[in-house]
Protein backbone atom coordinates (compact mmCIF):
# COMPACT_ATOMS: atom_id res chain seq x y z
CA UNK A 1 0.00 0.00 0.00
CA UNK A 2 2.75 2.49 0.87
CA UNK A 3 4.32 2.11 -2.57
CA UNK A 4 1.03 2.19 -4.48
CA UNK A 5 1.93 -1.06 -6.24
CA UNK A 6 -0.69 -1.88 -8.86
CA UNK A 7 -2.47 1.45 -8.47
CA UNK A 8 -3.35 3.75 -11.37
CA UNK A 9 -1.29 6.86 -11.94
CA UNK A 10 -2.75 10.33 -11.41
CA UNK A 11 -2.41 10.93 -15.15
CA UNK A 12 -4.51 7.82 -15.88
CA UNK A 13 -7.21 8.85 -13.40
CA UNK A 14 -7.32 12.43 -14.73
CA UNK A 15 -7.66 10.96 -18.22
CA UNK A 16 -10.84 9.22 -17.07
CA UNK A 17 -12.32 11.81 -14.69
CA UNK A 18 -10.78 15.12 -15.81
CA UNK A 19 -9.39 17.73 -13.44
CA UNK A 20 -10.28 17.23 -9.76
CA UNK A 21 -12.43 19.75 -7.88
CA UNK A 22 -10.22 19.56 -4.80
CA UNK A 23 -6.80 18.35 -3.71
CA UNK A 24 -5.47 17.90 -0.19
CA UNK A 25 -2.38 16.39 1.42
CA UNK A 26 -1.83 14.64 4.71
CA UNK A 27 1.09 12.95 6.43
CA UNK A 28 0.96 10.47 9.28
CA UNK A 29 4.27 9.31 10.74
CA UNK A 30 6.07 10.22 7.54
CA UNK A 31 3.55 8.48 5.27
CA UNK A 32 2.36 11.09 2.75
CA UNK A 33 -1.01 10.79 1.04
CA UNK A 34 -2.52 13.15 -1.49
CA UNK A 35 -6.31 13.09 -1.92
CA UNK A 36 -8.09 14.13 -5.11
CA UNK A 37 -11.86 14.56 -5.29
CA UNK A 38 -14.23 14.67 -8.26
CA UNK A 39 -17.99 15.28 -8.19
CA UNK A 40 -20.06 14.20 -11.16
CA UNK A 41 -23.78 14.93 -10.77
CA UNK A 42 -24.48 13.70 -7.21
CA UNK A 43 -21.65 11.16 -7.15
CA UNK A 44 -18.36 11.89 -5.39
CA UNK A 45 -15.16 10.04 -6.21
CA UNK A 46 -12.20 10.33 -3.85
CA UNK A 47 -8.87 8.79 -4.87
CA UNK A 48 -5.85 8.82 -2.57
CA UNK A 49 -2.32 8.57 -3.94
CA UNK A 50 1.04 7.70 -2.47
CA UNK A 51 4.27 7.45 -4.44
CA UNK A 52 2.30 8.75 -7.48
CA UNK A 53 0.01 5.69 -7.50
CA UNK A 54 -3.61 5.28 -6.35
CA UNK A 55 -3.86 3.46 -3.03
CA UNK A 56 -7.58 3.89 -2.22
CA UNK A 57 -10.75 4.92 -3.98
CA UNK A 58 -14.11 5.77 -2.51
CA UNK A 59 -17.28 6.33 -4.50
CA UNK A 60 -20.41 7.68 -2.86
CA UNK A 61 -23.74 9.16 -3.87
CA UNK A 62 -24.79 6.65 -6.53
CA UNK A 63 -28.54 6.45 -6.95
CA UNK A 64 -29.37 3.42 -9.05
CA UNK A 65 -32.80 2.49 -10.29
CA UNK A 66 -33.17 -1.17 -9.50
CA UNK A 67 -36.10 -2.96 -11.05
CA UNK A 68 -35.15 -6.56 -10.39
CA UNK A 69 -34.31 -8.20 -7.08
CA UNK A 70 -34.71 -6.08 -3.99
CA UNK A 71 -32.36 -6.69 -1.12
CA UNK A 72 -34.56 -7.81 1.77
CA UNK A 73 -33.67 -8.91 5.29
CA UNK A 74 -34.23 -12.55 4.27
CA UNK A 75 -31.88 -12.15 1.26
CA UNK A 76 -29.34 -10.32 3.44
CA UNK A 77 -29.37 -13.15 5.98
CA UNK A 78 -28.97 -15.77 3.25
CA UNK A 79 -25.66 -14.28 2.03
CA UNK A 80 -22.96 -16.35 3.70
CA UNK A 81 -19.33 -15.55 4.47
CA UNK A 82 -17.24 -16.44 1.44
CA UNK A 83 -19.84 -15.22 -1.09
CA UNK A 84 -18.20 -13.27 -3.91
CA UNK A 85 -18.56 -9.57 -4.65
CA UNK A 86 -19.70 -10.39 -8.19
CA UNK A 87 -22.48 -12.63 -6.84
CA UNK A 88 -23.85 -9.74 -4.78
CA UNK A 89 -23.58 -7.26 -7.68
CA UNK A 90 -25.04 -9.68 -10.22
CA UNK A 91 -28.00 -10.35 -7.93
CA UNK A 92 -28.70 -6.87 -6.48
CA UNK A 93 -26.95 -4.46 -8.85
CA UNK A 94 -24.12 -2.01 -8.31
CA UNK A 95 -23.83 -0.57 -4.78
CA UNK A 96 -24.65 3.04 -3.97
CA UNK A 97 -21.30 3.47 -2.22
CA UNK A 98 -18.00 1.69 -2.76
CA UNK A 99 -14.66 1.83 -0.99
CA UNK A 100 -11.66 -0.13 -2.24
CA UNK A 101 -8.04 -0.49 -1.12
CA UNK A 102 -5.16 -2.94 -0.99
CA UNK A 103 -3.46 -3.61 2.35
CA UNK A 104 -0.63 -6.11 2.76
CA UNK A 105 -1.42 -7.53 -0.66
CA UNK A 106 -5.11 -8.13 0.09
CA UNK A 107 -7.85 -6.30 -1.82
CA UNK A 108 -10.55 -4.92 0.49
CA UNK A 109 -13.92 -3.72 -0.80
CA UNK A 110 -16.86 -2.31 1.13
CA UNK A 111 -20.15 -2.01 -0.75
CA UNK A 112 -23.12 -0.09 0.67
CA UNK A 113 -26.72 -0.23 -0.56
CA UNK A 114 -29.31 2.50 0.17
CA UNK A 115 -31.54 2.06 -2.89
CA UNK A 116 -33.22 -1.07 -4.20
CA UNK A 117 -33.74 -2.48 -0.73
CA UNK A 118 -36.82 -3.48 1.23
CA UNK A 119 -36.84 -1.06 4.13
CA UNK A 120 -38.78 -0.69 7.37
CA UNK A 121 -38.26 3.07 7.17
CA UNK A 122 -36.02 5.82 5.80
CA UNK A 123 -32.35 5.38 6.58
CA UNK A 124 -32.27 1.65 5.85
CA UNK A 125 -29.04 0.27 4.43
CA UNK A 126 -26.93 -2.82 3.94
CA UNK A 127 -23.14 -2.94 3.95
CA UNK A 128 -20.90 -5.78 2.78
CA UNK A 129 -17.13 -6.11 3.33
CA UNK A 130 -15.03 -8.32 1.08
CA UNK A 131 -11.38 -9.36 1.20
CA UNK A 132 -9.94 -10.86 -1.97
CA UNK A 133 -13.48 -11.14 -3.40
CA UNK A 134 -14.87 -13.10 -0.44
CA UNK A 135 -17.55 -11.75 1.91
CA UNK A 136 -16.04 -11.41 5.39
CA UNK A 137 -18.70 -9.33 7.18
CA UNK A 138 -22.03 -7.64 6.67
CA UNK A 139 -24.25 -5.21 8.55
CA UNK A 140 -27.77 -3.91 7.97
CA UNK A 141 -30.01 -1.24 9.40
CA UNK A 142 -33.81 -1.42 9.18
CA UNK A 143 -34.11 -3.96 6.36
CA UNK A 144 -37.53 -5.57 6.05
Amino acid sequence: MQQGNGGSTLKDVKGILGQPESVSSTAVKGFKVKSYSWTKYDTTILVQFSHKKAITKTVSGFKWNRSSNKLSLKAFNSLKDGSSYSTVVNTYGEPDGLSENVVLGKKNVTAVYFTGIKAKNAGASASFSFTDDKLISKTQTNLK
